[in-house]
């Protein structure tokens, strides 16, 4: 009989075998994986009748279906065969967290020596890609990687990976792997993006500097430690964060800053629409998502946008540009939900770390460096909704798996005791 937790790790290495081919050569991998994910859930449920097991799955598929009708019903921005795509691009991510955290699969050490390998080669690849831009320009990139971003984020997660198998019985990472991932964090500053170049600091943050409890034990060299981490965070991103969000919005007739002016007029316009339309926003395929671009949404006229380059039916690239203004179509209720996921993960991550601190602490830094590799990513890119966040998101769900077994572990130890006394 095949074991469903063999599955989702069989189906997590070949989605990290496929990371770099689906950015261009196999663009519905991600999809199909998904896909698989729920068809797992299903089969567990008929024939194993575990339908308890996955009552967040059915939570999100309630959720995203009152969305869906919401959005035929009450507004006409966008046709419904676009709200079901958008549906289908948005929930995808979700979809094989919940069901590798609800089925808890753990890899086994051969598991782990071919996400190793896998990764060690994703890495290699995307560097000499970055490598040869400086050669031959992107005649290797676009039809490998599309763009330098891809290359950043696929070194990220690879090394995420990379990490998470390289842990020990003992909760430790020799010095053989630590410098192999140190050495792979800086092959991936070639991407030259500011987001990645934060990242790079809080990775090195949380595998040199980090130790648990360093916030109860706090002191003056732990306060240093931490303000040089955010002025080195802030300083690696402050030019972008200036291009895109201050001088964008205050040199808006100079032709050279309108493409960066784009970002922040999608950001502001998210925040209006989260006051109008109050507390459900304008649903599906209506703003800063890929159908909705694809499909121009009648939303965009409401609120003049059409009428800025980027932006209009005619140039929409820069459209589906962040993930932050997309939860405009979600509402104020979206926003909170997205927040309240996040809490909710980061909450069964911690729990590892409370229950042994030097078995669990890379795990737990693993788990929140995917967690800030999601968010720092969705301010100006929407890869949470990609390849590389897909696989972020797995390996979180098999990181929240554990410390779910772990959780009720101790529930049923508490359980046990007060039953003897």
């Amino acid at each position: 009989m095949i074991r469903l937790d063999r599955l989702c790790c069989w189906i997590f290495i070949i989605s990290f075998i496929l990371l770099i081919p689906s950015n261009q050569l196999l663009k519905y991998a991600d999809e199909l994986m998904s896909v698989l994910f729920l068809g797992i859930a299903l089969i567990d449920c008929v024939l194993n009748r575990n339908w308890r097991r996955y009552n967040l799955l059915w939570l999100l598929i309630a959720v995203f279906s009152i969305y869906a009708i919401y959005s035929i019903i009450c507004f006409n921005f966008n046709t419904p065969k676009y709200i079901l795509k958008d549906l289908i691009i948005e929930i995808k991510p979700f979809l094989p967290f919940i069901v590798i955290f609800a089925i808890t699969p753990s890899f086994t050490e051969k598991d782990k020596h071919i996400l190793k390998i896998i990764a060690v080669f994703n890495v290699v690849i995307a560097a000499l890609i970055l490598l040869s831009m400086y050669f031959i320009g992107d005649v290797i990139l676009s039809p490998v990687l599309h763009h330098v971003m891809n290359a950043g984020t696929t070194i990220f997660v690879s090394i995420m990976v990379y990490l998470y198998c390289s842990i020990d019985n003992f909760g430790y990472v020799n010095k053989k792997n630590i410098g192999a991932i140190v050495l792979f964090l800086i092959s991936g500053l070639m991407c030259t993006r500011s987001k990645y170049y934060g990242e790079f600091v809080l990775a090195i943050f949380f595998i040199f500097i980090y130790r648990p409890g360093i916030l109860k034990n706090f002191n003056i060299k732990h306060a240093a430690l931490i303000i040089s981490v955010i002025a080195i965070f802030i300083g690696v991103g402050w030019s972008k964060f200036e291009f895109y969000f201050i001088k964008g919005s205050s040199d808006i007739f100079d032709p050279n800053m309108v493409a960066s002016f784009a970002r922040p007029v999608l950001y502001v316009t998210s925040g209006i629409i989260l006051y109008d339309y109050f507390p459900l926003g304008t649903g599906l395929a209506s703003f800063a998502s890929f159908p909705s671009a694809e499909n121009y949404s009648k939303l965009y006229y409401e609120y003049g946008l059409d009428k800025i380059w980027g932006l209009s039916p005619t140039m929409p690239d820069f459209i589906c540009d962040a993930y932050y203004p997309l939860l405009a179509q979600f509402g104020i209720v979206g926003v909170i939900l997205f927040i309240y996921f996040w809490i909710y993960v980061y909450g069964y991550i911690k729990i590892l770390l409370r229950s042994d601190s030097v078995l669990y602490k890379y795990t737990f830094c693993t788990g929140v460096l995917l967690i800030c590799f999601l968010l720092i990513e969705s301010i100006a890119s929407t890869v949470i909704t990609q390849n590389c966040g897909m696989m972020a998101m797995m390996l979180l769900g098999v990181i929240c798996a554990k410390g779910k077994e772990i959780k009720e572990q101790l529930e049923e130890e508490n359980i046990t005791d007060n039953g003897k006394i």
